[in-house]
């Protein structure tokens, strides 16, 4: 047997110390139930044979070299060839009621090993067993068909197979992890002792027994007190590897096994799951009891199809619950798409993670801490059990049932057992789950570690002392983690890992956020304050008249100073708005002495940054004209201010109207607020401005542009409702043109695609399908209806021009967005195609999106 090194030793001489080393598939035997013979060579010569042939086929004695048609006579020989073939036949072919020499009918078993055709002879089936046999097999069929669960399945076929096939007793036996066995099922007949519930070590069952199980899915011992037939062999022949022989005689040590507990006759049928032997149908009868050909083959492919039934089970609750655990990460990914901590959304989540793995406490560590639900570690014994068993290294699921087995690590609680998942390859951030200790009686078939004395037989298996009742009870373990919660463990980590990845990127986002905001404020306070200084130097610079003394022009630059200051507070304030009202409201108010003296009139109009410190000084040098010559300086004076917003020609108008007060005389030199009037309204904000000298009052008109004068940032009250319901229609007719749409997105970071994914769908009734690569968006394209799409520019360093093309033939509109700078595109995109930057927020994409589509119908 090539899949197991097996040291040297001779079949049927072991005893307990080392039965796990007897070469069980060579034993250079069979059981007496048939007689077997091997042809080799280009003429089919006999070359091994049992020593019973001859009898068994009721002939002359049989020689080696004989031809294979001198063995068994033209038409069997013709038959065996055929099954035989040309190629490597591994597993026995059947064929039932072949004619032999001397009109003999055997059931016969053909397979080859090597250069040997190997043919095992056995009585015939009875042509009336043949037709019970299908009736009883469909029958059985039928009741295991629609099984509810595992365990249902298995007490149904017990019990069928015990009816179809007469045993004592069949059972269950189902192998664990360490290749222990536990009966799980038992049909018995009412006076046998039960075995249900009882375990029996992996020695039981040695590795090369386990190995001949797999490749041999069924093993029927008639008597267990048979004498073994020898095989005549030519001196020197290697030992012939019998592993797929119906007929291959077995250990004495197992016949001595079932003696002793009073057994017979066997049968033990082997259901492989996946690829892997996962139990055993072990059938006892208490007489000799021999199986036809046709029965066993019936059995066999019994247990093949509850094998089948097994695997359907475990792949349809796999597959549920699969299919939960990734609806409940879809919407754990979708909460935490925004997130840089992934502490924040922990509790919600925590709580529910023993749906999908079994555990009475789990928690969340990460570089900011620890957060935990039910019963947990603290974080110190966290972080400790973390360091010991490294994860962070192996990037690893890591779990055990038995902490201080495993890892010599002892908690303060009751918890025996953790699964431990990374996320992050770098740091020990790691979701924790955690199972209580279950003390546990397990009951044994005989002593699991064989402390068995000597008998009369010698160290070999005495009259009922190898099976007897042994009770262990078990502490300081969990239960045990199973290869489902592995699974799930997988589709947390690799959830999470996405979730961390998602968190970093979002942090390095900020933090070139803040570095870009930080220098752009740097710069705007830079340019602010030289301004400032400028403005300041300006003013100070500007001589005063002859006629004034140091202290009035103190005064008069410290009045000046305070309007730049006001203005100043008016454009930093989070609290006062710095509308063109508010800014000569505010120059004004100390000399308001009287209702109807001032008039403000005119629509509420933010001013720019810029215009603001120029305006406040211009009004500041009015209002100081105002109180000492003008309409001010009198009781009767009154100042009128009004101002308009001309959409049309899109320039804004401001009056200063003086009535009332002295009679108005035209200056004979300019002052400073001349100087503002006539220049710096034009030079700083491209306006005009003209002067007025009525003998009844000053009138001075200022024309500014629109965008010099108003802040595009802020609206008035009244044109900011106006905005706001335009918004509102237009996000209305937005969604109206994406409902029922379907959208392609193509964008190699998987949140960022969910998002815009779940916005498209949820709030504007689009249908959205994403794309992670240039190939698949193509087949897309080319396979699906898609109205329009939205590409990412770049994909891990392969541009998504070839999409954008193929669009462009399918005249498909489409946006491009990118996290390139404007300034720093990969590749220019075409004049007419949209480029938004990233980050976006997903509902601003969509509403573009559905510009373009507005737009691409109305060019159409």
């Amino acid at each position: 047997m090539t899949a197991i090194a097996i040291e040297k030793a001779v079949f049927g001489q072991a005893d307990l110390t080392n039965c796990d080393r007897e070469p069980i598939h060579i034993p250079a035997s069979i059981q007496p139930a048939g007689c077997m013979m091997a042809f080799t060579g280009p003429e089919y010569r006999l070359s091994r044979f049992s020593e019973n042939t001859a009898v068994f086929m009721k002939r002359s004695p049989v020689q080696m070299g004989m031809k294979l048609t001198e063995c068994v006579g033209e038409e069997a020989a013709t038959i065996i060839l055929s099954l035989a073939g040309n190629g490597d036949t591994t597993y026995p072919i059947i064929e039932f009621n072949v004619s032999c020499s001397e009109q003999q009918e055997r059931d016969i078993a053909v397979h080859r090993a090597g250069d040997l055709i190997i043919v095992e002879f056995e009585l015939p089936t009875p042509p009336q067993l043949h037709a019970s046999l299908a009736v009883r097999q469909r029958r059985l069929i039928e009741h295991i068909r629609n099984p509810s669960d595992i365990l249902s399945l298995l007490q149904r076929s017990a019990a069928s197979i015990r009816q179809m096939f007469g045993y004592d007793r069949v059972m269950v036996y189902r192998f664990a992890p360490d290749w222990s066995g536990h009966v799980i099922v038992e049909e018995r007949r009412e006076n046998l002792e039960s075995f249900l519930g009882q375990r029996f070590p992996s020695s039981d069952i040695p590795a090369q027994a386990r190995e001949l199980y797999k490749r041999s899915l069924i093993r029927v011992v008639s008597d267990a007190s048979f004498r073994p037939v020898p095989l005549i062999e030519s001196p020197g022949d290697a030992p012939l590897d019998m592993s797929f022989m119906h007929l291959r005689a077995v250990s004495p040590v197992h016949c001595e096994y079932l003696i002793n507990m009073g057994v017979h006759a066997s049968m033990s049928v082997s259901l492989i799951v996946d690829g892997k032997l996962w139990g055993l149908i072990a059938c006892h009868h208490y007489t000799p009891r021999t199986l036809l050909m046709a029965e066993r083959i019936a059995a066999k492919l019994i247990g093949e199809f509850i094998g089948l039934q097994v695997v359907s089970l475990h792949r349809s609750r796999r597959l549920d619950l699969s299919q939960s655990t990734h609806k409940f990460l879809h919407q754990f990914l979708h909460d935490s798409c925004a997130i840089t901590d992934l502490l924040q959304c922990a509790p919600e989540y925590l709580s529910r993670v023993d749906e999908f793995i079994a555990c009475d406490g789990s928690g969340v560590l990460t570089e900011q801490g620890w957060i935990s639900h039910g019963l947990a570690m603290t974080e110190a014994e966290v972080r400790a059990l973390v360091a010991k068993v490294g994860t962070s290294s192996g990037n690893q699921v890591w779990l055990s049932d038995c902490l201080n087995k495993s890892c010599g690590f002892s908690p303060s609680s009751a918890i025996c057992g953790a699964m431990i998942i990374p996320f992050s390859p770098e740091q020990d951030d790691c979701l924790v789950l955690f199972r209580q200790e279950i003390i546990r009686t397990v009951v044994w078939g005989g002593d699991p570690k064989k402390t068995y004395a000597t008998g009369p037989l010698g160290l070999r298996l005495t009259p009922r002392r190898s099976f007897e009742i042994w009770t262990e009870e078990v502490t300081g373990h969990s239960t045990d983690w199973s290869n489902e919660d592995l699974e799930i463990a997988a589709l947390f980590r690799t959830s999470l890992m996405e979730v961390a990845a998602r968190s970093a990127w979002l942090k390095l986002q900020e933090t070139i956020l803040a570095d870009n905001n930080r220098r752009m404020l740097t710069e705007e306070l830079n340019h602010r304050v030289k301004n400032v200084l400028a403005m300041v130097g300006s003013v100070v610079a500007r001589l005063p008249p002859e006629n004034d003394s140091a202290t009035r022009y103190r005064d008069t630059i410290q009045e000046r100073f305070k309007a730049l200051g006001r203005a100043h507070d008016l454009a930093m304030s989070s609290t006062e708005d710095g509308s063109l009202r508010n800014l000569l409201a505010t120059e004004i108010a100390p000399y308001s002495s009287g209702e109807g003296k001032i008039i403000l009139n005119g629509p509420d109009l933010f001013v720019t940054d810029r215009a603001l410190s120029l305006l406040a000084l211009l009004f500041h040098e009015l209002t100081t004209n105002a109180v000492k010559y003008g309409a001010l300086s009198t009781p009767a004076g009154q100042l009128t201010i009004t101002w308009t917003s001309d959409l049309s020609t899109d320039f804004c108008h401001i009056r200063w109207q003086e009535r009332n007060g002295p009679v108005v005389r035209a200056p004979t030199r300019s002052g400073f607020g001349s100087l503002l009037i006539e220049r710096a309204i034009t030079h700083d904000l491209g306006g005009s401005a003209t002067t007025s000298f009525d003998p009844e009052g000053i009138t001075v008109d200022i024309r500014l542009p629109t965008s010099a004068l108003v802040s595009t940032t802020h609206q008035n009250t009244e044109n900011s409702v106006v905005q706001t319901e335009t918004s509102s229609d237009q996000k209305t007719d937005q969604s109206n043109l994406l409902q029922g749409k379907t959208v392609l997105i193509l964008e190699d970071e998987f949140l960022i695609a969910l998002d815009m994914q779940d916005t498209l769908v949820s709030d504007f009734g689009a249908n959205a399908i994403i794309a992670s690569d240039v190939p698949s968006a193509l087949d897309i394209v080319h396979t699906s209806p898609i109205d329009i799409a939205f590409l990412d520019m770049n994909l891990n360093d392969v541009s998504s021009a070839p999409v954008a093309t193929l669009l462009m033939e399918k005249s498909i509109p489409f946006m491009y967005a990118t996290g390139y700078s404007k300034e720093n595109l990969p590749s220019a995109p075409l004049p007419t195609v949209t480029v938004m930057e990233k980050p976006y927020i997903a509902s601003e994409a969509a509403s573009a999106l559905s510009v373009v589509l507005a737009n691409h119908g109305c060019s159409e």
